[in-house]
C-alpha cells in the first residue's frame, strides 16, 4: 500500500490542541422568561441554521395521547393566525431558504436554513408556527389520514417495525416503549382542544431552546427572540419518569415477511452516564460500518445476511444498545450463534490498541466531518443545552473519546451482554 494512504493517528495532545484553537465562538443567553438562546458562530460561511427546540417528544405523552407530539409537528404547518399553508411554504423558499421539522422521543424541533441576511425572516416564521398554530378542523382531519398513511408505511418496513417491537420489549409500558408516530385509533381521536392543551403544557419558555449555528450574530438573535417569542407562556418543565431497567426478555412477532429480523440488546445509562463515550466507541468497533466485527464475521466471512449492524439510541437518562440482523430463516440460528460469540469475545478478551484506535478514529472523524453541516452544529449545541445545560466543546469530546481504554470496553461489554440482561426479539414470517 502506498505510504501516503496509511492511517496516521494524531497524538492526543496535538489533535486536542488543534481543535481547541479552531473552536468557533459559542455564546448563551437566558432570558428572564426562561427561554434559552445558544449560538455557534462560524465566520467562514454565509448561511446559518436556526431551530426552536421544544423539550418534549413522544416520551412525554400518555397512552391516550400517543403520537400527539408528532401530530402537532405536522399540523402547525397547516396554518397559523397569520398564514395559510401555502404562505408558510413560500415564505423562506422565496429567499432561497427552507423550513422543516422533526419529532423524536425526547424533543420536537422546528428549524430553518437561510442566508445570513434572512435570519429575521426565519425567526419570524418559526416563532409564528410555535406560538400561533390555528389547527383548522378540516386540516386536522386531513392530517390524520396523512399520518395514518405514514404509520402504515412504517408497518410495511419490517426492519423499522422490528426496532419498534424491540423498544416495546425493552421498555414495556413506559412511553419510550411506544412508537413516535403513535397508534391509529388514538390519532383518529385527536381534537383541536387536545392539541392546544399539549402545546400549553409543553411549549413554554422554560421548556424551549433556540439554537443557531453558522453566519449568526448572537446579539441580533437575542433581540429577535425577545421580539418574536414574547408570547410564550411561562411554566415549569414537565417532569419525566425514568424507565426501570429490567432483566432479559424475549419475544417472537409474526408478520408476512420474507426474512427473519433478529435484535439483541439491553438498556444502559444515557447522556449523563460516564460511559457515553465508551458506548460510541464500542458501537463503532462492534457493528458500525464495513470494517466492524459483525460485518466482517457474519456477512463477509459466512455470507449470512445483507444487513447487520449494531446501534445506539441515547437519551438523557437511558440508552438502548443493540444488534440488528436481517437474515434468511435458514441462517438465523447459525448467525445468532456467531453474534453471541462476538459479544462474548468482547467480554473475554481485551481489544487490541490497534483495533481500538481505529474505532476511535472512526468516531472522531464522523464527529468532525459532521461539523461541516450548519444543521448538525445547530443540533449539537441545542442538545448540549437541553441535556447538560451548557456547551460541551468538541475538543473536550475528542479528549474523552481518546481516553477510552480496552478495560473500559471490556467492563461495559460485560454489563451490556450479560445473559441475565440481554433481551432478544425476532420478527419472522407468519400470519
Amino acid at each position: 500500500m502506498d505510504s501516503r494512504y496509511r492511517m496516521k493517528s494524531h497524538s492526543h495532545s496535538a489533535l486536542t490542541h488543534s481543535l481547541a484553537r479552531s473552536e468557533t465562538p459559542f455564546r448563551e443567553t437566558l432570558l428572564p422568561s426562561g427561554l434559552r438562546i445558544v449560538t455557534e458562530q462560524v465566520p467562514s460561511v454565509h448561511s446559518l441554521a436556526v431551530g426552536i427546540w421544544i423539550n418534549a417528544g413522544s416520551r412525554d405523552e400518555t397512552v391516550d395521547s400517543s403520537g400527539m407530539a408528532h401530530f402537532i409537528e405536522h399540523s402547525v404547518f397547516k396554518g397559523t393566525a397569520r398564514r395559510r399553508t401555502h404562505h408558510i411554504a413560500q415564505f423562506l423558499e422565496a429567499v432561497g431558504g427552507y423550513i422543516n421539522a422533526f419529532t423524536s422521543k425526547d424533543a420536537t424541533c422546528y428549524y430553518a436554513r437561510v442566508l445570513r441576511p434572512h435570519l429575521p425572516r426565519a425567526v419570524h416564521l418559526l416563532a409564528d408556527l410555535v406560538q400561533n398554530p390555528s389547527f383548522p378542523q378540516k386540516e386536522i382531519e386531513k392530517e390524520k389520514q396523512v399520518i395514518v398513511d405514514e404509520l402504515r408505511g412504517s408497518e410495511d418496513d419490517p426492519e423499522e417495525l422490528s426496532h419498534e417491537f424491540f423498544e416495546e420489549l425493552l421498555y414495556g409500558k413506559h412511553p419510550l416503549g411506544r412508537p413516535i408516530l403513535g397508534r391509529e385509533d388514538v390519532i383518529r381521536s385527536f381534537t383541536r382542544d387536545d392539541l392546544q392543551s399539549f402545546i400549553r403544557r409543553h411549549y413554554t419558555a422554560e421548556n424551549i431552546t433556540v439554537a443557531a449555528a453558522g453566519a449568526v450574530d448572537h446579539d441580533r438573535l437575542v433581540e429577535l427572540c425577545e421580539e418574536e417569542l414574547s408570547a410564550l407562556p411561562r411554566g415549569p418543565r414537565p417532569r419525566r419518569r425514568k424507565p426501570r431497567r429490567s432483566g432479559a426478555r424475549s419475544d417472537v412477532r409474526r408478520r408476512p415477511v420474507q426474512q427473519t429480523h433478529l435484535l439483541l440488546g439491553s438498556v444502559t445509562s444515557g447522556y449523563h452516564g460516564r460511559e457515553r463515550h465508551t458506548l460510541t466507541v464500542l458501537n463503532a468497533l462492534l457493528g458500525d460500518g464495513m470494517s466492524s466485527r459483525l460485518f466482517q464475521r457474519v456477512r463477509e466471512r459466512y455470507g449470512f445476511g445483507y444487513n447487520i449492524y449494531s446501534f445506539l439510541s441515547m437519551y438523557g437518562d437511558v440508552s438502548t444498545f443493540g444488534v440488528y440482523a436481517g437474515l434468511e430463516p435458514a441462517h438465523c440460528t447459525r448467525a445468532r450463534e456467531l453474534i453471541l460469540r462476538e459479544l462474548d469475545t468482547l467480554v473475554d478478551r481485551r481489544v487490541s490498541m490497534r483495533e481500538l484506535n481505529r474505532a476511535k478514529e472512526q468516531v472522531i472523524g464522523g464527529l468532525l466531518m459532521g461539523l461541516e453541516s450548519m444543521t448538525n452544529r445547530m443540533t449539537r449545541i441545542a442538545r448540549d443545552a437541553m441535556v447538560f445545560g451548557r456547551d460541551i466543546p468538541v475538543a473536550r469530546i475528542v479528549e474523552d473519546i481518546q481516553a477510552v481504554n480496552p478495560e473500559d470496553l471490556r467492563v461495559l461489554a460485560a454489563e451490556l451482554f450479560d445473559p441475565s440482561r440481554l433481551s432478544e426479539l425476532r420478527l419472522e414470517t407468519g400470519p
